[in-house]
């Protein structure tokens, strides 16, 4: 708790900026007529979005994250430090700021849609159910992360189907928190869990790890973030080589892939439960971000010139073929988006409407609203969620292809924020830019305007 208040409340930037990131969390509730027009109402009684949420949340902690130490506190420092005990203090920290947020989602959730007090209740109750499987699992080594995967997005999956009523919920907690003390059981004393006598190799590779994402953010390089592959087999690099190049590089990281399927999740759940949110816009942010870490293998080759030459292909080829290959994957990760949730439903971008589009909620109708021959490119608002498609590929190809930054002019111009270096803002956002300009003018020009914003995005990827 010390380090704790040393570290936020020690009125730096840093406590300057915890107090306007919770001013801005706290103003949503202050402002519940503004929000419910911006993101639309749900079904009254819908939960998908706060359990997929929870899902995620608790996906997130079973890398074990917290597992690290550098070298220097494992050699001369090794006998001033309690490695368990900060261990532990770290496990903790990262499930209860989780199970913050997740308690925050129902909360506003709550507010925005007038949950009734039941399903508050019972969107509580998985939570902490959940919460306390995620507890009981990660204070344990990995033996399976199969099986965790497997788990975790069967979970989010099983909140799809829509609920008669809070009954289940409360049966599902008690489930779900009976499995979580029996793993906390297994895992050890309560202040000595076995995760933390995590040897000398495991600690100084997270530690590794963590040196990676903590300097790519402060430095503001986004490649920096993209995980290394590993070795798969059955695989060679014959002709054609780009292509093939382009399937090691997504086989490689194919332990993304259920994260990838919970943001898809993540997506038919914002539309139950926030219609008035566009769905080009939920499709473009989610699907960048589970298509991010599959395109590493594409980055990784960028950062090494010689490896380029070496493959004998031009950069031009290299881009074109990992376009294709993430085309491919963007398509594979849409189009059970588009069967979970009532695209019929979405406007004609095309009969001025201005633009707007929303998703609808689910209500009471069935889960599975379309049938493919609905999901058809003869539908305007069907097309423009399919042009999203090529334009997530277009967007992670410019994004892991750019030049590594510069820090000898960083184009620092002052502002009432302080000075901000636009030179490296610039290179930090190459790739989101042109997938949010090709956006707007889906939303605000309609498909044929869309279509042509989407090609040029596509030269641009290509080419640049």
């Amino acid at each position: 708790m010390r380090a704790f208040a040393a570290r936020w409340l020690s009125g730096d930037e840093r406590t300057l900026g915890a107090l306007l990131g919770i001013g801005v969390l706290t103003m949503a509730f202050f402002r519940l007529d503004r929000v419910r027009e911006v993101v639309g109402v749900g079904a009254a009684d819908d939960l998908t979005l706060v359990l997929v949420t929870a899902a995620l949340l608790w996906w997130s902690m079973l890398s074990r994250g917290f597992v690290w130490l550098e070298p220097a506190a494992l050699t001369w420092r090794d006998a001033d430090l309690d490695r368990r005990r900060l261990i532990t203090g770290r496990l903790v920290g990262g499930w209860l700021a989780r199970l913050v947020t997740g308690g925050y989602v129902l909360a506003l959730l709550a507010a925005v849609a007038g949950l009734s007090r039941t399903w508050v209740l019972a969107g509580a109750f998985v939570l902490a159910g959940g919460g306390l499987l995620a507890w009981g699992a990660v204070r344990r080594v990995r033996r399976d992360a199969r099986l965790e995967a497997v788990v975790v997005v069967g979970l989010a999956l099983a909140a799809m189907v829509p609920l008669p009523g809070p009954s289940l919920l409360f049966v599902a907690a008690g489930v779900l928190a009976v499995a979580g003390g029996w793993l906390l059981g297994l895992s050890g004393p309560v202040a000595r869990p076995e995760i933390a006598d995590a040897g000398r190799t495991d600690l100084v590779a997270g530690w590794r790890d963590r040196l990676m994402r903590v300097v790519g953010v402060r430095f503001l390089d986004p490649t920096m973030l993209l995980p290394a592959g590993r070795p798969v087999r059955a695989w060679s690099l014959l002709r054609p080589v780009g292509l093939r190049l382009a399937f090691v590089g997504v086989a490689a990281r194919a332990r993304y892939l259920p994260a990838a399927g919970l943001l898809a999740l993540t997506a038919v759940a914002a539309s139950r439960a926030l219609p008035g949110l566009p769905g080009e816009v939920v499709l473009g942010v989610l699907g960048y971000l589970a298509l991010m870490p599959l395109a590493g293998g594409l980055g990784e080759l960028w950062r090494s010139p010689g490896r380029r030459r070496w493959l004998g292909q031009t950069d031009t080829a290299l881009r074109a073929a990992h376009l294709l290959v993430l085309t491919a994957v963007a398509l594979a990760w849409t189009l059970p988006i588009l069967l979970l949730w009532d695209t019929s439903a979405v406007p004609d971008l095309g009969t001025g409407t201005g633009g707007e589009t929303a998703l609808p909620a689910s209500g009471d109708g069935p889960l599975i609203a379309v049938s493919v021959s609905t999901v058809a490119i003869g539908d305007s608002g069907d097309l423009g969620l399919l042009l999203v498609i090529p334009l997530l590929a277009a967007s992670a190809v410019r994004t892991v292809t750019g030049n590594p930054p510069t820090f000898d002019n960083l184009g620092a111009v002052d502002t009432p924020f302080g000075a901000m270096p636009l030179r490296l803002i610039a290179r930090t956002l190459r790739g989101p830019d042109i997938g949010a300009l090709a956006l707007v003018f889906l939303l605000v020009g309609g498909p044929l305007t869309g279509a042509i914003a989407v090609a040029l995005a596509l030269v641009v990827a290509v080419l640049r």
